[in-house]
């Protein structure tokens, strides 16, 4: 299953493709209020002892089912902790590490001791090595202890969740989760956000889709990309129907919204709704919402699939003079298309003129030439045509052959015609229409 990409939507007269534009920005890390911050969560856990008391009295958790543990140290491997501590405050790894480790070789040491020891480890890991996989396998240790008051246990807990999502340790992430709903008693969007994701990544769909909705449903401002999640699960399996319906009520909440409302785009493309995906992105462009080349492109490209080419122009040539977008071939060649639908022939063959040279074979040329011969400028479209068929093969070189005979008979010049005809026989797609023309013209 492609992971946050989404498939070729439809098909443009020229071959260019209407394709929806991936969001993995927004699902690659979805925030998670914090959780990840390693230095701060290690750091709480560094003053669990001295704030217990405090911790209790407020007790975030009233109805956790982990019992409180004794959380008690010797006086020997007490003054280490409080070192070990200054150290770390300090920024003295070396120090602080030496007395951690002091700690878990003492055979006197009790799991308390043992357990602040590998947060002081888990801590220096990130903050001087920068290590996620040592910092979560201290951090397990430390947990597998279970000695740590609860808020610091708890804390410790959705930490390693929330690593483990990081390092694509999805069901360790969904174990951690779970086991923290249910040793705290309570219920945090922060928790289900990290879960869904990690659901979402193991392709459990529609679990995803449950979980994130209850992260949604506990906060007060619920983020952005959880919305995005919440779509993009049904998105994968095709419901784009359900998408719909969530993207719409996302939007309701979060109007101003980019990436809600190019998500929803997509979802209308692939529901086979070009009015809506249209009437939507038309909206955005005009709030200043798609300001970049993809963008852009995908709305006249949805403009031209929706029969509105001159929008579609005026699309594209404000794109080229506010400089997003670049006059390349994919652009100019759409210029062509765009007039070609709005049946302004000459303004075609002049985009598709300025695309050729960035064309690796003549189809661009040829289709300036066949502009031309319908504004009836045949000594032109001659011209063009002959240079579209010095850089072959190209897909239309039959029916450039063709053209070059038709050029020639509207100038007068029946043989130069008849050889062209004859030349197009050689091309099976053209070869029964080149037949019809030279009787045509042994008639004139």
């Amino acid at each position: 299953m492609k992971r946050l990409a989404f498939p070729i939507a439809v098909a443009l007269l020229s071959g260019a493709v209407l394709v929806a534009v991936p969001f993995s920005a927004a699902l690659a890390q979805l925030e998670t209020g914090g959780v990840d911050n390693r230095k701060a969560n290690t750091r709480a856990a560094r003053n669990a002892d001295k704030n217990k008391s405090k911790e209790v009295a407020e007790n975030p958790f009233p109805n956790a089912t982990r019992q409180e543990p004794p959380a008690k140290a010797s006086n020997k491997l007490g003054k280490k902790i409080d070192k070990a501590i200054k150290a770390l405050y300090e920024e003295k790894y070396d120090v602080a590490e030496k007395e951690m480790n002091d700690i878990l070789a003492d055979a006197k040491a009790n799991d308390y001791e043992k357990a602040m020891a590998y947060q002081g480890l888990a801590q220096i890991a990130s903050e001087r090595d920068d290590d996620v996989n040592q910092v979560l396998d201290y951090t397990k240790k430390s947990l597998d202890l279970d000695a740590l008051p609860n808020v610091t246990h708890f804390s410790q807990l959705l930490q390693y969740a929330s690593l483990s999502m990081g390092e694509e340790k999805y069901a360790e992430a969904v174990a951690a989760v779970d086991q923290w709903l249910k040793l705290t008693g309570t219920e945090q969007d922060t928790a289900y956000a990290i879960k869904a994701q990690s659901l979402y990544r193991m392709e459990k769909l529609d679990d995803a889709a449950a979980t994130i909705r209850k992260a949604i449903a506990l906060s007060a401002k619920p983020n952005e990309g959880w919305y995005q999640l919440l779509m993009a699960s049904y998105y994968e399996q095709d419901k784009f129907a359900e998408a719909a319906v969530e993207g719409e009520a996302a939007l309701k909440m979060l109007p101003d919204s980019k990436p809600i409302t190019r998500l929803l785009g997509n979802v209308y493309i692939q529901a086979e709704q070009p009015d809506k995906a249209v009437a939507l992105l038309s909206a955005a462009y005009q709030k200043g919402m798609m300001s970049t080349e993809s963008e852009i492109k995908q709305l006249y490209q949805l403009y031209n699939f929706g029969d509105r080419p001159l929008e579609a122009i005026k699309v594209i040539e404000d794109g080229f003079a506010k400089g997003t977008l670049p006059r390349n071939f994919d652009h100019l060649r759409a210029l062509g298309d765009s007039y070609r639908l709005a049946e302004k022939p000459l303004e075609a063959a002049k985009a598709f003129g300025e695309a050729a040279p960035f064309a690796p074979d003549g189809e661009v040329k040829f289709l300036q030439a066949y502009t031309l011969y319908e504004a009836e400028k045949n000594a032109e479209a001659r011209a063009a045509v002959q240079e579209a068929l010095k850089k072959t093969p190209f897909k239309s070189e039959g029916q450039a052959w063709i053209l070059l005979g038709n050029c020639e008979l509207e100038l007068g010049n029946k043989p130069a015609a008849v050889q062209a005809y004859q030349k197009a026989t050689g091309f099976e797609a053209t070869r029964s229409s080149a037949e019809n023309w030279l009787k045509n013209a042994s008639r004139m």
